[in-house]
Formats: C-alpha cells, structure tokens, sequence
C-alpha cells in the first residue's frame, strides 16, 4: 500500500515537473550571429538634384559604434554621483532607489568662421536624478538632482578631427535638493555636502566625459569626426560623376566661412520578443542643409524556440 501510494506520489512529481519545465516554453527574439550591422544613407538635395542611396554592413558599424561609445560617459558619470553620494552617507544611511538620466540628444555644430578657422558647439543636453535613502522606519527622504542645458563652445581641427578649448557656458548648472523626515538630524551638515560636492561633480563630470568621449579614437586612425573618412564607403554614393562619400569627408575638412555642419546623436530602444532589449545608436548630419547623412543600428534579429527546461527528457518539442 505505502509502495503504491509512493509510486503515484512520484508520477504525479514526475508529471508536475514536466509541466512546470514547460510552461516556459516559448518563442523568443535575439540577435542573430553575424547581425550587428548598420544602415548609412546619403542624400543630397541642392538646385533640383535629388540623390539618395543606402548600404548595410558591418563596416559603418564602426560609424554607431562610436555614438555608442558617446553614450558610456552617462553611464560613467550616474555611477560617480552614486559613489559620491554612497561615500557621504557610509554607515550612516542607504541608498533604496537610484534615477540618472542625462536628458536630451546629443548635437555638435561646426560653423565656418571668416578667419577660417571651425567654431564647434557641444551641447543641448542636461541631467536629472533622484535618490532615495533611509536610515530607518522613521527617517527616509530623497534627494534630487537638476541642471540646466549645457553648451560645449571651442573650436574643431580638420586635421586631427579632435574638438579643441571646449569652454562650458557660464551660466551651466546643477542644483540639488533635498527632502527628509529627520535624518538630517543624523548626519550633520548632510545637505551641504550634497549640494556641494555632488553639484560640482556633476557639473565637472558631464563636461569631461562629453569632452573625453568626443576626442577618443575609437579604432586609433581616423581623422573625422565618428570616423566618416575611413567607414563611409568610397565609390558607393556615386551620382552624376560625384563620390558624395568624398564630400562629406571633404566637408569636415574645408567648412568656409558661414556654412555649417549639425550633427545629432540618438539611442533608441528596440524589445524582443520575451528577451529583454537592446539599444540601438544613431548618427544624423545635415550639411549647409543640401548633404545629409543617417547611420543607424539596424541588426537582424531572428526568432527561436526556448524549450524552458534544463533536461532534454523533459524538454517540450519546437510546435
């Protein structure tokens, strides 16, 4: 009796395993092998000329691989005000929540100026956080953390295509706040340290990384801005005899006096299917408003069936 009634017991265990491995059994996205490419389209609008074409590989995926690396310095600067804020309160609180967003997309305009040198603006972004901290039950509060737009002006050397004696506007600014129940009665002094030493890190932080990420060459040899010269293809953008490839590297290089090059960088955020996401960069350049260039991320993503079990006895089959 006590055989038999065990025996059921492990095939009920048996069955109630089977059926949990497969209720995760699911189709799901991913990026393919080999799928990491971008997309570069080149357009040229002037006196009724109208040209526009698009190729996709790896190779201008360098192009977004450098917006990417653009991108890291927001990573780079929420985790120092995490630590700058964790360093003042050690021992004497916690950090519950943590919020760092840098707020805008990235453009860099470069004007030609009559002496003949290129006049580079950096900016239109700003930043805003929000920490949470508790000491116990009854001391919890909130700090948060806001600047205004920040504008990188100096100047850009065709040669080396590096960003030279960028200078923050003067009126740049991160302001702090903060709001609690009664631990300011427990760490002395709390918020001026916050609204001192995170301020100025902040503010300093932002204006390097951007500065920083600019001038990094990312693959060690190119000399225009996010590589255009060596991953934009030569012979592809070829229209009426013109290589618009070849423009536009010419373009960073011999900008005159009141013509003028924006360049904006963006992430956006693409879901797959049960799978989490991915982020996706992308670069826009407007040329005296007649040259345009879009690189975007653009992987091949493909499906796959996840049987959802860790033994293949139990593995439910691909429908």
């Amino acid at each position: 009796m006590n055989i038999r009634t065990s025996t059921i017991a492990l095939g009920i265990g048996v069955v109630a395993t089977f059926m949990s491995f497969s209720s995760f059994a699911t189709y799901k996205e991913r990026i393919a092998a080999g799928g990491w490419k971008s997309t570069a389209t080149v357009t040229y609008k002037n006196a009724g000329r109208n040209y526009s074409k698009s190729i996709r590989n790896a190779e201008v995926k360098k192009i977004t691989d450098k917006v990417s690396m653009l991108h890291r310095y927001e990573r780079d600067l929420s985790q120092k005000v995490r630590d700058s804020i964790q360093e003042k309160i050690n021992g004497k609180a916690s950090i519950t929540s943590y919020r760092f967003d840098v707020i805008g997309d990235l453009e860099i305009k470069l004007t030609g100026l009559p002496d003949g040198t290129i006049q580079a603006k950096v900016g239109n972004i700003s930043v805003s956080s929000h920490v949470g901290l508790k000491r116990s039950w009854y001391a919890r509060g909130s700090i948060s953390l806001s600047s205004n737009k920040l504008t990188l002006t100096g100047k850009y050397n065709p040669y080396t295509g590096k960003l030279t004696n960028l200078v923050a506007n003067s009126n740049f600014d991160v302001r702090s706040s903060v709001d609690f129940d009664s631990i300011l009665d427990i760490i002395p002094g709390f918020n001026w340290l916050v609204t001192n030493k995170v301020e100025d890190l902040a503010e300093r932080e932002l204006e390097n990384g951007v500065i920083s990420a600019l001038n990094t060459r990312l693959y060690g040899y190119e000399d225009v801005l996010f590589g255009l010269d060596r991953y934009l293809p030569k012979n592809t953008y070829v229209f009426n005899g013109v290589d618009y490839a070849v423009k536009v590297r010419d373009a960073f290089r011999d900008l005159v006096s009141n013509e003028s090059i924006t360049i904006k960088v963006s992430q956006t955020k693409k879901t797959l299917l049960k799978n989490g996401y991915v982020m996706l960069d992308h670069l826009n350049i407007n040329i005296s408003n007649h040259l345009f260039v879009k690189v975007s991320e653009t992987p091949t993503v493909e499906r796959f069936w996840d049987s959802g079990c860790l033994y293949s006895e139990f593995c439910e089959p691909e429908p």
